[in-house]
Parts: structure tokens; C-alpha cells; sequence
């Protein structure tokens, strides 16, 4: 007969009289919802699963399971703690594995320009606003920010969970790497923002952007901070705002109204190209 599962306390209690036996109780215990949080973080193949598996073992193991004899239950609970390690641990695993920059298949099947937008979001970590004058200044033609929110959306629709986790191993969306190729491209993108008009002009767009978003209803406001700001998943969208349908069934009709919202902000096409005129 199976021995019923120890309580958090009482399983911080065991480690700490005898590591050897709270370390077999623990894995014992949270093995299933450890290979659970490790999938759900984006990994699938079984070998891969159990890579990182034994990866968070061995670190918590480590100095005589020192990490899980200190877990304070102030802080949280057991299973916390838990989901953290394995995604810091799958981020770690993936970028292990990385090589040089590349575009994923589903990516690739894209337009170039959504392809440019995946680069500038994804790799070099632009905003929206930033986005839409760095593509003016590259392809010489005006840009919408609607434009951007809605290559943005067919990028989305092209990744998979498991994508978006090696996206987030890559660039974790705390430094500015380069683009894929490094050269012209990633420069011409730098020049766009040198000029002082052109970046007071960017921040008056993100400042008429948020006066926009402030005007949608609070749900479809964070949905578009969420999707395209923060890149999260309509899987991960849906769990933080308790979502009954996926974001993607209302994206267009919110992007519609956004839309009309920055219009009536003054964020046009015809707005940005006058920035040409006032440096010409």
C-alpha cells in the first residue's frame, strides 16, 4: 500500500533531520508534477523531458539538497518554487543547445516583411512604436501601427508553444541582441532611432498608444500589452485573465478597434511620414 503524501511542512522537517530520506520522499512525491511543469513550458520529446528532468534533480540535490532545505513556505509554496526551477532549467537547457540565429520553417513560410517584424521583435527586442518608424525608415513608405499589431499577429499564428519557449531562451527579452544576420539590416534599424526627432517622434507614438489602449475595454487593453508588448502565448494570455476563448478569436476585432481608436489619437500612416518632411 502506497504511503500518503507528506504535507510541505512535514516534508521540510524530514530534510532537515535526514536529506538521504527526504530527498527519496520528494521524488517520489513530485516527480509527476515536475515532468508536468517541464512540458508545459514548451518541451515534448520524452528525452528531452527527461534531460531536463535530471538537470533540476541534480541542482536541487546539490550540498545536500541545501536549495529545498531552505524553500521558506512564507514565500510560497513547495510547488512554486518548483515551477520556477523547471523553467529557469528548460531557458537554460534550450539555450545549451542553440547555435546561430536561424528562422524557424513555420517563420520562414512567412512574407519577408512579417519576417522583418519577427526579427525586430523577437531578436532585437523592439516595441511596437519602435517597430513601425524602424520599417518607415526601411522600406521609405509609410508604416501603420495597426500594420505592425497585425504582422505581429500572423507571427503569433505561426509558432508553436515550443517555438516561443526557444525564443524566450535566446533573447529572454532582457538585451538587445542583433539581428539575424548582424549587418546592414541591424544597422540600418540603429540609424532609424539616432536622430533626436525620431526618437522624440517614437515616444509621442507610444505616449498616443497608450492613451489608445486606455480607450478599449480593460480585458482586450491587456490582451494587446500581453500579446505584443510582453510575447506571450494564447495559452498564457488565457490562464493570466481567466479567458474562456483564446485571444486569437478576438484579436482582428480588437486590432479593429484599436485601429480606429489611434486614428482618432492622430497615429496615421500619413503622421509618420511627415517626420521625413520636418528632418528634410
Amino acid at each position: 500500500m502506497a504511503a500518503e503524501p507528506l504535507s510541505e511542512t512535514a516534508l521540510r522537517n524530514l530534510f532537515r533531520q535526514d536529506a538521504v530520506a527526504g530527498w527519496r520522499a520528494f521524488v517520489d512525491q513530485y516527480t509527476p508534477l515536475m515532468l508536468g511543469l517541464i512540458r508545459r513550458a514548451g518541451l515534448s520529446d520524452r528525452d528531452e523531458v527527461m534531460d531536463v528532468y535530471l538537470m533540476v534533480c541534480a541542482r536541487l540535490s546539490e550540498d545536500g539538497c541545501a536549495r529545498l532545505k531552505a524553500q521558506d513556505a512564507a514565500r510560497g509554496s513547495l510547488g512554486g518554487y518548483l515551477a520556477v526551477a523547471c523553467r529557469h532549467a528548460v531557458v537554460d537547457w534550450v539555450r545549451s543547445r542553440l547555435g546561430r540565429r536561424r528562422f524557424f520553417k513555420s517563420v520562414a513560410a512567412l512574407p519577408e516583411a512579417d519576417q522583418r517584424v519577427f526579427e525586430l521583435f523577437y531578436w532585437e527586442r523592439r516595441t511596437p512604436s519602435e517597430m513601425a518608424e524602424i520599417l518607415r525608415v526601411e522600406r521609405s513608405a509609410p508604416v501603420d501601427l495597426t500594420d505592425v499589431l497585425e504582422a505581429l499577429a500572423r507571427v503569433d499564428a505561426a509558432l508553436t508553444d515550443r517555438q516561443r519557449t526557444e525564443l524566450l531562451a535566446m533573447c529572454g527579452r532582457t538585451t538587445a541582441p542583433g539581428s539575424i544576420e548582424g549587418g546592414a539590416a541591424h544597422d540600418l534599424a540603429a540609424d532609424a532611432l539616432s536622430d533626436p526627432a525620431r526618437r522624440a517622434h517614437v515616444a509621442d507614438m507610444n505616449a498616443r498608444l497608450e492613451a489608445a489602449l486606455r480607450q478599449l475595454p480593460s480585458e482586450e487593453a491587456a490582451i494587446v500589452r500581453l500579446k505584443f508588448v510582453e510575447g506571450l502565448s494564447d495559452g498564457d494570455i488565457a490562464r493570466a485573465l481567466a479567458l474562456d476563448t483564446p485571444p486569437s478569436a478576438r484579436i482582428q476585432g480588437i486590432l479593429a478597434r484599436l485601429q480606429a481608436t489611434l486614428a482618432a489619437a492622430g497615429v496615421r500612416a500619413a503622421d509618420v511620414s511627415a517626420l521625413d518632411r520636418g528632418l528634410a
